[in-house]
Parts: C-alpha cells; structure tokens; sequence
C-alpha cells in the first residue's frame, strides 16, 4: 500500500493477508472484516507476593466471529 490507503478495497486485502503476532492470539478476519479470535477468562487480583496480577483462567470461545455476522464465515 506504500501508505495510500484512499483505495478502500485494496487496504481491505492487505489486512486480510497481513500475517503478524498478534496480543489476541491467532485470529484471522471474518468476511465483515471483523476478526474471527479466542475469547478468554481473565481476572486480575493480587498474586501470593501481593502484587498486582493478570491471570488467563480459560478459554471461552473458540474461533468466534462477529455474532450479529449473517454473512457465511
């Protein structure tokens, strides 16, 4: 895109085959262009040093996509 992101449909493509490490996890996008992603069970609280935690307890939703997406994934 070299930064010329006027054309609308080729952004779209590009994001669609950007290949990144991402702080969700692995996800790809849905064809509402929202992303298909995990859905996890996180607290935060104190640890046993009484610091400040964050903690993953479980996955939730698998492969979830946009809810209200009546387009075929």
């Amino acid at each position: 895109m070299k930064g010329k992101i006027e054309d609308k449909d080729a952004l779209r493509t590009a994001l669609r085959a950007a290949d990144f490490k991402s702080v969700r996890g692995e996800f790809k996008f849905n064809r509402n262009q929202f992303p298909v992603q995990n859905y996890y069970l996180q607290v935060v609280g104190k640890g046993a040093d009484g610091r400040i935690m964050h903690k993953t307890i479980g996955t939730l939703l698998t492969n979830r996509g946009d809810a209200t997406c009546r387009i075929a994934r």
